[in-house]
């Protein structure tokens, strides 16, 4: 008798990756992505885009991306330290329920994940991913945040922006020392309009560079600009970087504004103090005498700026023999830029100057002269001229004090004169002492005849 078989029946079973494997493959994935993108999109910036809506899209699609990846990693390290339980609770929106043909241990498992706590772990592991793909974001662009932030978008502004944009960016970059700015303002002043004054005017700013010389070129072609704001801007910064090739063209500025009739830009006076060439001379002296008397004060510092130069003391005889006819403001100005000049027969000028000032003027306070050079005037980028402010008679005591009276001709006059100085019921207490102080300065110390020399103050 033949037994019946029942046929047997093959279950194939399929198993899944486990999820931990295909969150690992979604992060490699997902960081490639982001890593490629950061690139594109740090260069894309740096090259300059095309217009402030490429700009704007880019910048969405970087930090799309880093949020992206940032999310993908939490949720990988979620199911590595926590087993899922923020994916299972709050993405699946469910929890595992218990089979009732016999459960497994994986169900066990999946309900402990889902009941355990997430609200802080996630988010936790959410800030520190973001951190990571931060840093690593920045690692392989080249640090393109902080480029951007402190640069990359002034100099995008500067090349797409309109006028005003582009003005605010040029003021911005130049406290800026990043190597990407000093090209982008060299650029910009060569196109011209508004913003390349400003451009010219930052390059000005520079004077703190190593070397000043990859400034000058750039204001030099800028300096023979058609545009006479450019062109003027361009002299002030030259004057400023110290290039003293542009004395002429400054000159010849000058020159232009008095034949229009025009009050002479300080600035420009400014500059050729800070050039320093004699050639200025005549120039100063001229204006020193004919100009308007916010001129001849900027005339008068600008001369005693050459005190350095070979032949520049011969200023010392313009300056004493302008004292006694100008106004009482370029007095003031003649007497401080003496004092900076420290000739010892100056003293003669300067108690003659005294002599002829009234009393209300010995009291009246010589007034510095604040010198904005910005283009439109602000005070952000200023020097202080004709420092410290004082009264005039302090400013005469001051300055003689600058000076070595020690021959016997000088010291004849000066010793006597300072005398009547401090018995002058008149002088105020701050000059009495200034003049008390400076008379025992000259009878004790000030004449170096009477020193002992170096071999015979060290005993050799």
């Amino acid at each position: 008798m033949t037994q019946s078989r029942s046929p047997s029946t093959q279950v194939r079973v399929q198993r899944s990756l486990p999820v931990w494997v295909k969150l690992w493959t979604l992060v490699i994935l997902a960081n490639i992505g982001g890593f490629a993108m950061s690139i594109f999109v740090a260069g894309s910036i740096r090259g300059i885009p095309s217009s402030a809506g490429a700009e704007t899209a880019l910048l969405f699609g970087y930090y799309t991306a880093m949020v992206l990846v940032a999310i993908v990693d939490a949720f990988l390290l979620d199911e590595l330290f926590f087993r899922g339980g923020f994916r299972k609770t709050h993405i699946e929106g469910r929890v595992a329920r218990l089979s009732t043909k016999g459960g497994k241990s994986d169900s066990m498992d999946d309900i402990a994940a889902g009941m355990r706590r997430t609200t802080i772990g996630f988010p936790f592991l959410l800030l520190v991913c973001g951190g990571l793909t931060y840093t690593l974001f920045n690692l392989v662009n080249r640090d393109f945040d902080s480029y951007y932030r402190r640069v990359g978008q002034h100099v995008v502004a500067m090349h797409i922006g309109t006028d005003a944009e582009q003005i605010e960016a040029v003021q911005t970059l130049s406290i800026r020392r990043e190597p990407q700015v000093l090209p982008a303002l060299k650029w910009r002043v060569q196109q011209g309009g508004e913003p390349a004054v400003w451009a010219a005017w930052a390059l000005g700013r520079f004077t703190d560079l190593p070397t000043r010389r990859p400034l000058k070129a750039p204001l030099a072609a800028a300096s023979r600009s058609e545009d006479p704001k450019v062109r003027r801007e361009a002299l002030v910064s030259l004057g400023r970087v110290q290039h003293r090739a542009a004395d002429s063209a400054i000159h010849d500025e000058i020159r232009a504004q008095r034949d229009r009739d025009e009050a002479v830009d300080g600035r420009l006076l400014y500059a050729l103090g800070s050039i320093q060439t004699l050639s200025s001379v005549p120039l100063l002296e001229d204006l020193l005498h004919t100009a308007r008397p916010q001129t001849q004060r900027l005339a008068a510092w600008a001369l005693a700026q050459h005190r350095d130069q070979r032949g520049g003391r011969k200023v010392v005889k313009i300056l004493e023999a302008r004292l006694p006819t100008a106004s009482h403001e370029v007095r003031c100005a003649l007497v401080h830029s003496l004092g900076i000049l420290a000739d010892e027969q100056s003293n003669l000028a300067l108690m003659d100057a005294y002599d002829r000032a009234t009393p209300a003027e010995h009291a009246t306070l010589c007034a510095r002269i604040q010198l904005s050079m910005r283009p439109d005037g602000d005070q952000d980028d200023r020097v202080d001229l004709f420092m410290p402010q004082d009264t005039f008679a302090m400013k005469v005591i001051l300055s003689m004090a600058q000076m070595r009276a020690t021959s016997a001709e000088v010291r004849a006059r000066a010793e006597p004169w300072l005398q009547r100085i401090i018995d002058d019921e008149e002088t105020t207490p701050a000059a009495r002492e200034s003049a008390r102080g400076l008379l025992a300065g000259i009878k004790s110390g000030r004449d170096d005849n009477s020193n002992a020399t170096v071999e015979e103050a060290l005993g050799i």
